[in-house]
């Protein structure tokens, strides 16, 4: 099992869920998929308008290379997510 089906084995253990009862409230065009999409979009804002543009990273030019990836890996996932949703 990896930790992945580990997270998942422990969410359903922790909520009485099955898997299915995941899939319907977290999958595909379900109300779960648009908060997370909607928390990505938050988190990748706040990420870039407060860290990315942080004049700290703006000086280290590895720090800011590094938080440009991050912002790019995150608006990959909103847009993977967003299309389920």
């Amino acid at each position: 099992m990896d930790e992945r089906e580990e997270l998942l084995a422990a969410i359903c253990e922790e909520n009485s869920a099955s898997m299915e009862d995941l899939t319907e409230q977290y999958g595909p065009e379900s109300f779960g998929n648009h908060e997370a999409v909607d928390r990505i979009y938050v988190t990748e804002a706040n990420w870039s308008e407060h860290i990315a543009s942080h004049p700290a990273i703006l000086l280290d030019a590895k720090a800011y290379e590094m938080a440009v990836k991050i912002s790019e890996m995150m608006a990959e996932l909103y847009d993977h997510l967003a299309v389920k949703d």
